[in-house]
C-alpha cells in the first residue's frame, strides 16, 4: 500500500526557492565584481601620446612664437574685416507704435502709417529695392512713454504682416 509521506512537499521547496534567488543575484552581481577583461587592462595601462618635444634652442623658439604672432594677427585682421563688412550689409528700418493708438508708421519724409498687410508688404518691397544687395532689418519701437499699447492683437498682427521679413521689437525697459 502507498502512503502519502509524513512531511510536506512545501517543507522541501521553500528552501530551494530561496537558495535559487541567492544564486540568481550572485550571477547579476558577477559583471560588477569580476577582474577587468585584458582590453580594459591595455587601455588603463597605456600612456598618452607624448606632445611633440619643444626645441631648446631660444633663437627657434624665437622663431615659433614670431609665427603664432603673425597667425594671431592675422586672424585678428580677418576678424574686424569680416565684422566691418556683416555691418555694412544690414540696413536697418525703424518703425514706431504710436502710444495712443498703437498704430504703427514710420518716418518718410513725414509720418506714414502702415494700417494693413498690403501696406506692411508694399512698405518691404520699397526697403528692399532701397536696399539693394544689403539685407533689411526692421526695428519696431514700443513707444516710449507709458501706454496701454500696443496690445497683444496688435503684436501678432505685426509679427503677421514681418512673418518672411526679418524684423525685432525693441522694448525700453521698465523705470527707464
Amino acid at each position: 500500500m502507498i502512503r502519502p509521506p509524513r512531511r510536506s512537499v512545501t517543507r522541501f521547496f521553500i528552501p530551494l526557492i530561496d537558495v535559487l534567488i541567492l544564486l540568481f543575484c550572485i550571477f547579476l552581481l558577477m559583471p560588477f565584481v569580476s577582474a577587468p577583461s585584458p582590453a580594459d587592462d591595455d587601455k588603463a595601462t597605456a600612456k598618452p601620446p607624448a606632445a611633440p618635444e619643444l626645441p631648446t634652442d631660444v633663437q627657434e623658439l624665437q622663431k615659433m612664437l614670431a609665427a603664432a604672432a603673425r597667425d594671431r594677427d592675422e586672424a585678428v585682421r580677418r576678424l574686424d574685416r569680416y565684422q566691418k563688412e556683416r555691418g555694412e550689409r544690414l540696413v536697418v528700418r525703424v518703425l514706431e507704435i504710436d502710444p495712443d493708438s498703437g498704430k504703427l508708421y514710420y518716418y518718410a519724409p513725414g509720418r506714414q502709417e502702415v494700417a494693413s498687410q498690403a501696406q506692411a508688404e508694399q512698405l518691404i518691397a520699397f526697403q528692399k529695392r532701397l536696399a539693394g544687395e544689403k539685407d533689411v532689418y526692421f526695428l519696431i519701437l514700443y513707444p516710449r512713454k507709458a501706454s496701454p499699447h500696443p496690445v497683444q492683437a496688435d503684436l501678432d498682427r505685426y509679427r503677421a504682416w514681418f512673418k518672411d521679413t526679418p524684423h525685432g521689437f525693441d522694448i525700453p525697459k521698465a523705470g527707464a
